[in-house]
């Protein structure tokens, strides 16, 4: 095989295997950037509901998320074919916000967010000394909106808005940090939608309820009980 094989494009204008290979792995980027848009979609939608919104203009919802109008049609599209969601000339009108939530809760992939994992045995010394540059979600983002805990939980999720002020953290606690069996999450934090819609450092309702589905656990169900009993208007029924 000459040399020219082995690269992106051969000599004779066909793709090889490894740049084959290379257009698969830049399929899933892209794959994996529409669906955080998809979500932001999600999220406006929701909280618009919850504000109390008779009507939606997707024109808003694009601009709230920075989204285009085009994806933001097109998720739209797909919550009207599910019944969450009715559209007319005013705008959307959402029928089942509780089926909103759960369907972006069943695609919510989690563990694809992950930026950083570790273990700190004591999760109360890291939920109280994390930086401001961090938004709390799933368990943690719950316990310090409803100030309770429905059930005891042994692992902690955030988002990082700020890299490298969090690798500044770690490192003054690089002494107490071990990689085996890690109990504290530290995800991708790079949505400005999902920055804005948060409050004191915690994320709002509809995502922390996706992340803790994803999160999944003994733990999950008694939270995800407690947010619908919070908020009604978020349940399927």
């Amino acid at each position: 095989m000459c040399r020219a094989d082995i690269g992106f494009v051969s000599l004779l204008g066909q793709v090889s295997p490894f740049g084959e290979f290379l257009i698969y792995l830049v399929s899933l980027r892209v794959k994996r950037a529409r669906l955080r848009k998809f979500e932001a979609v999600y999220r406006e939608i929701l909280l618009a509901s919850m504000r109390g919104q008779g009507t939606v203009r997707q024109k808003l919802v694009a601009e709230a998320t920075g989204v285009s109008t085009g994806m933001t049609n097109k998720v739209v599209r797909k919550l009207e074919q599910a019944s969450c969601v009715e559209t007319g000339p005013r705008g959307l009108r959402v029928l089942s916000p509780g089926r909103i939530l759960n369907l972006w809760a069943t695609e919510r992939r989690l563990q694809g967010d992950v930026w950083r994992s570790f273990r700190i045995d004591d999760l109360a010394s890291v939920e109280r000394d994390l930086p401001p540059e961090v938004i709390l979600t799933a368990f943690s983002g719950w316990a310090a909106q409803a100030k309770r805990r429905p059930a005891e939980y042994d692992r902690v999720h955030f988002y990082v808005t700020d890299k490298p002020h969090f690798e500044s953290w770690m490192k003054f606690r690089r002494d107490r940090i071990r990689k085996t069996n890690p109990n504290v999450f530290a995800l991708e934090g790079h949505d400005p939608h999902l920055a804005r819609t948060s409050s004191r450092g915690v994320a709002c309702v509809p995502q922390i309820y996706v992340d803790v589905y994803a999160a999944d656990g003994p733990e999950a169900q008694p939270f995800l009980k407690d947010i619908v009993e919070s908020f009604p208007s978020l349940g399927l029924w």
